[in-house]
């Protein structure tokens, strides 16, 4: 009887063998970092300033302005609010402990080893701060420049557009940063806030995304804005205060009425 040669045990050997692919393995997502919250906040608030912004000088436009001025206002109440009882990555105090670093960075700097990426990285946290921190005085001041606060209309737009001036740089600033720290680390430092995922190893900061409360955010402003529109179309059209031309119309119907009147006496 002819022996029979032992079976040798399979290896995977075979799997490299010629002629066969091997198994393309999943990118890695990466860590949640921040909130669906927090990025559609985000967007929002940099949408609205920007149509309040393009809107300003137009009395065409004059009406979406102001509509946008109070989603703008609103989003600022809600982000306030969110960083104080937010999830721990969301929290206002998180934000000044990542400016406060600036110490430690100019100490570094005088010994002779500038750390360009996390200047770049600080620059952009004190820029969120104070666009946070010089919204407040923008809406107060718009707000109360549209209520006539005092008869001090002229003055309070002044101070409203300087306000608006400076957000805007402040805003420019923060994008040039995004530009400058996105060529020196060699990706991309806006996507974050789209897809809330960083390429970093770890586990993730965000361990609920709260992708319910973003829907409703966005929801809640989508909707205010267009109940504002259809309220100034309704106007527009003779339900509300009408145009400058009916109003001046009216006007010059009621001095005829006063003239008829005085002639009649």
């Amino acid at each position: 009887m002819t022996p029979t040669a032992p079976e040798m045990p399979h290896t995977g050997a075979d799997a490299h063998a010629p002629g066969t692919q091997p198994t393309a393995q999943p990118k890695p997502r990466g860590r949640l970092t921040t909130d669906a919250p927090t990025r559609a906040f985000h967007w929002l608030f940099a949408l609205s300033f920007a149509g309040a912004w393009l809107t300003a000088e137009s009395e065409r436009w004059r009406d979406l302005h102001i509509t946008l001025g109070y989603a703008f206002g609103g989003l600022l109440v809600f982000r306030l609010l969110y960083g104080l009882i937010g999830p721990r990555q969301a929290r206002l105090p998180l934000m000044w402990r990542r400016v406060s670093g600036l110490g430690g960075w100019l100490r570094s700097a005088l010994a002779g080893q500038p750390d360009l990426p996390r200047l770049a990285t600080l620059g952009m946290g004190a820029a969120v701060l104070l666009l946070l921190l010089l919204a407040a005085p923008l809406v107060l001041s718009g707000y109360a420049g549209h209520i006539d606060w005092l008869g001090l209309e002229d003055a309070l737009a002044e101070l409203h557009e300087f306000f608006a001036n400076a957000l805007m740089a402040l805003v420019l600033s923060h994008l040039a940063l995004i530009a400058v720290l996105s060529l020196m680390r060699r990706k991309n430092t806006a996507l974050p806030m789209l897809t809330g995922r960083t390429a970093d190893a770890g586990p993730d900061l965000v361990k609920a995304n709260r992708g319910w409360l973003a829907i409703l955010l966005v929801a809640t402003v989508l909707g205010f804005v267009a109940w504002q529109a259809s309220q100034d179309f309704g106007q527009g059209t003779g339900t509300g205060r009408g145009t400058a031309a009916d109003m001046q119309a009216a006007s010059g119907d009621d001095d005829d009425d006063h003239e008829h009147g005085g002639d009649e006496d």
